[in-house]
């Protein structure tokens, strides 16, 4: 399970002060700016004051952009289609993401931040929507956010992406709205290392990743009415031994089944066939959701629903009711005894460890 984070690199590109991220003056009046096939979206980002809108139109345009300046929405002109298509460039840009991230991403937007990656300045409420991005392999990823305040991401479709399908750290406020995510080797949707993360995950779907959707490091997260299937796990929200730790998420009414793919051992053990897992997590809730067929069985990771201790951290006042979940293996709904507080109600299942956690 890797962990992309921005070091401290930035002086060996000349960027010592990092000036990225500052806000040019807000123009008089908001304007639209339309980009078509054979013109740079970056250039037209790069351009642009806050409060401006950008349409692309349909066709494929092999690029890899930056976002640093607040309040622009970058649009496809047809969203419900989503055929404004973003792939690799033939070379990256030697922009500052690209140097951290050692890949080409789709869209970066950026914070200000220091020579540690720290945040100095967040980059507030940049606007994605309606566009298909794919293919930033290696290290890339389909949207990465970072230092970002009001971030949304709306009817995106981000597949086979070589870390995370849209993924945003050390970020408040954001929403994923009506997403794809598939084909993304670490996860198709993630929230990470952010305290006060105050994000929406709805409406969304996300299979045949690493993990379908993951929040680590993070807290006051909601997960709501998302469909996850044929990933290694389909909700999965993990202690790391950060301090702080995961917790306060609402996981509520998704579907998610047949999560069954198979992640081989990396910085963590070999994941398979789990449903919805909090491992570490305090005060979080999994309530009303359809939980079915994860059942490859063979990793600690395995089963319906499961509350598990982290090696740092137990469980602590999670909340896991009215769910059904049927057909997944070793169990339906499985908690490690560990930690205190945590309470199973009204539970649909066939079979649980222990034995009196359903219904």
């Amino acid at each position: 399970m890797r962990r992309r984070v921005l070091v401290a690199t930035a002086a060996t590109l000349g960027l010592a002060g990092l000036g990225i991220g500052s806000t040019p003056a807000a123009a008089a009046e908001h304007r639209t700016i339309t980009v078509w096939p054979g013109q740079s979206i970056q250039a037209a980002i790069d351009k642009a004051d806050p409060g401006d809108t950008i349409v692309v139109k349909p066709g494929t345009y092999h690029e890899s952009l930056l976002i640093t300046t607040d309040g622009i929405t970058l649009r496809g002109a047809d969203p419900d289609d989503r055929n404004t298509v973003l792939v690799p460039p033939a070379t990256p840009p030697p922009n500052l993401c690209t140097f951290f991230n050692g890949a080409a991403s789709g869209i970066c937007v950026l914070g200000q931040l220091d020579q540690q990656g720290n945040v100095l300045r967040q980059v507030h409420d940049d606007h994605i929507i309606g566009l298909t991005i794919k293919h930033f392999t290696g290290n890339g990823n389909g949207i990465f956010g970072y230092g970002t305040d009001g971030l949304q991401v709306r009817d995106v479709s981000s597949f086979n992406n070589g870390a995370y399908g849209i993924a945003r750290f050390a970020s408040t406020r954001t929403v994923y709205s009506n997403d794809s995510a598939s084909g993304n080797k670490e996860a198709g949707l993630y929230i990470g290392d952010s305290p006060d993360a105050d994000t929406v995950v709805t409406n969304s779907k996300s299979w045949n990743n690493g993990y379908g959707i993951f929040v680590r490091h993070s807290h006051e997260v909601k997960i709501n009415d998302n469909s996850v299937w044929a990933n290694c796990v389909g909700v999965l929200v993990l202690d790391d031994g950060q301090p702080g730790g995961v917790g306060d998420v609402q996981v509520l009414d998704n579907n998610s089944r047949a999560n069954n793919k198979k992640c081989p051992a990396g910085d963590g053990p070999p994941t398979s066939g789990g449903g919805i897992a909090l491992i570490g997590a305090v005060r979080t809730v999994v309530a009303d959701n359809e939980v079915e067929n994860n059942n490859a069985g063979g990793t600690l990771a395995s089963g319906g629903i499961l509350v598990l201790s982290s090696p740092t951290t137990h469980p602590t006042n999670d909340s896991v009711r009215n769910n059904e979940a049927f057909g997944n293996a070793p169990a339906d709904v499985i908690w490690d005894g560990s930690g205190s507080g945590n309470t199973f109600t009204d539970n649909e299942c066939g079979s649980s460890v222990p034995g009196h956690l359903c219904e």
